[in-house]
């Protein structure tokens, strides 16, 4: 199209800057969290090894979306690139968007270790997946972003689930307070993440190496008292991680929360929960949101304790 063209992104301020608007106006479902250098941050961890390209779309002199492909860095596959493009869900940019993904589609065939192309629907609507299907891609992971508001939030109504857990010997402590006796900390902290990491359901493989590990979670802003530990004796059984971006804010980010399979249906992951919704609403925080795999276990129970569905983010691959 003679009126549609792309920009590389050439790491400026200013590129950084737009990209962080066109990501909260094209793909955020929260708003207020995070900043541009939050955005600087994890661009610095993604390794040459991925190639990460970047670029702006522009239409009629405007710029209206982007565009990325790269490699995954927690689930390295050579055989697959990852995708995306982001612009608004509006017929006028269907053809812009056709075009550069035509281009995506023969780049990604002329990588020759590249056999699947994987797509990332930020706004897993139906334009969105109506446009993806029609170029023969298959939705292959369904996510639902949801959020809670802490002042609705009461323990009560949650009695049962917490008595059957203090039946047990098991104890909640948050890494502020295992680092004071626990020298060896960071290394069971991994190590759990890796074990219950494996329970999430995904369309990848995880391989993340301990560096790459420290550097995405233990990061600049990081704050050892927002992630929970369950204890039993001195074993670690199940976490529950939380991230309050690198700006004040009222709103908290759940991570990762999980627990050891021999440690399952003991209502532990739930009542973890819960000890944590409370401590941020102790800790003045208003909203709690997080992101859940359509057939995960934890979307259940994020919605038996007050989470709200507000969003759906989709994956979708091509077979090359």
């Amino acid at each position: 199209m003679k009126d549609f063209k792309t920009i590389p992104f050439d790491r400026s301020d200013r590129d950084f800057q737009l990209l962080y608007d066109l990501e909260k106006s094209l793909d955020d479902h929260i708003g207020n969290f995070g900043s541009v250098e939050m955005i600087k941050y994890y661009e610095s961890l993604v390794p040459k090894k991925c190639n990460p390209k970047i670029e702006f779309l522009e239409k009629d002199n405007k710029i209206f979306g982007y565009g990325y492909t790269g490699h995954q860095t927690g689930a390295f596959d050579r055989s697959l690139l990852d995708s995306n493009i982001s612009f608004p869900c509006e017929e006028r940019y269907l053809g812009c968007a056709q075009e550069y993904l035509d281009c995506q589609i023969s780049d990604a065939r002329k990588i020759g270790h590249v056999k699947t192309l994987r797509a990332w629907l930020y706004n897993g609507n139906k334009f969105m997946k109506d446009f993806y299907k029609k170029n023969g891609f298959e939705i292959s992971l369904v996510e639902y972003l949801s959020i809670i508001s802490l002042s609705e939030f009461e323990k009560e109504e949650f009695g049962d689930s917490l008595e059957r857990f203090k039946k047990n010997s098991f104890t909640i402590k948050t890494i502020k307070e295992l680092q004071e006796y626990v020298p060896d900390w960071e290394t069971k902290f991994f190590s759990l993440s890796q074990k219950v990491e494996l329970d999430v359901p995904t369309d990848t493989e995880l391989n993340e190496d301990k560096d790459h590990w420290r550097a995405d979670n233990l990061t600049p802003w990081f704050k050892p008292e927002d992630v929970y530990v369950v204890l039993d004796g001195e074993k670690w059984v199940a976490l529950s991680s939380y991230d309050r971006g690198d700006r004040k804010t009222d709103t908290v980010s759940t991570g990762l929360t999980g627990v050891l399979p021999e440690y399952r249906r003991k209502s532990i992951c739930t009542a973890l929960k819960i000890h944590a919704l409370l401590d941020f609403k102790n800790k003045g925080f208003e909203k709690v949101f997080t992101s859940n795999e359509e057939n995960n276990s934890m979307y259940e129970i994020n919605l038996k304790l007050g989470f709200k569905t507000i969003g759906t983010e989709i994956g979708c691959k091509l077979v090359l």
